[in-house]
């Protein structure tokens, strides 16, 4: 299981990091259209907007599941034993629960609003909003992958 989830963290984040690259693409464009050639592309914000939140949402599972994302940890360096234990569950649970809740729930939403355009790139609003159904199910999947990872100091002997 460990190997199928560090082989899906690495492809969201090269998939991330491609998405980042081609928006630095499209801002150096804009910028170039609008300063040498006094030209504005209207779909150059639109666009670079858009591949931001796809390249967080792709990444913020990986992210988050190694430990490099902010949170606050202190209900589980603050119990000890099993009361450490129990917290760590409860987290992994919360987690794994409402990540799975925001996906159908963005993922319903996104399939609503089909028939509406984005003024800019003049293509349908689902397709950007995509994002959130895909990253929040990519944090899913990794959770579950992950398994409940109890993170607890030993119980002090007696």
């Amino acid at each position: 299981m460990e190997s199928i989830r560090r082989r899906l963290s690495q492809g969201l984040l090269v998939l991330a990091s491609a998405m980042l690259v081609v928006n630095l693409l499209v801002l150096l464009y804009g910028v170039s259209a609008r300063y040498l050639f006094n030209f504005s592309p209207i779909w150059m914000d639109e666009g670079a907007r858009y591949l931001v939140i796809g390249s967080v949402m792709l990444c913020a599972g990986t992210v988050y599941l190694d430990d490099e994302h902010m949170r606050v940890a202190i209900m589980q360096r603050f119990f000890k034993g099993r009361w450490g234990l129990l917290v760590s569950f409860y987290h992994w649970l919360v987690v794994l629960l409402l990540s799975a809740f925001i996906t159908w729930i963005s993922a319903r939403y996104a399939l609503s609003i089909s028939r509406f355009m984005t003024p800019g790139l003049g293509i349908s609003k689902s397709i950007p909003l995509f994002s959130l159904p895909m990253g929040f199910g990519a944090l899913c999947l990794l959770t579950l992958l992950r398994g409940p990872v109890l993170h607890s100091v030993p119980p002090t002997e007696s």
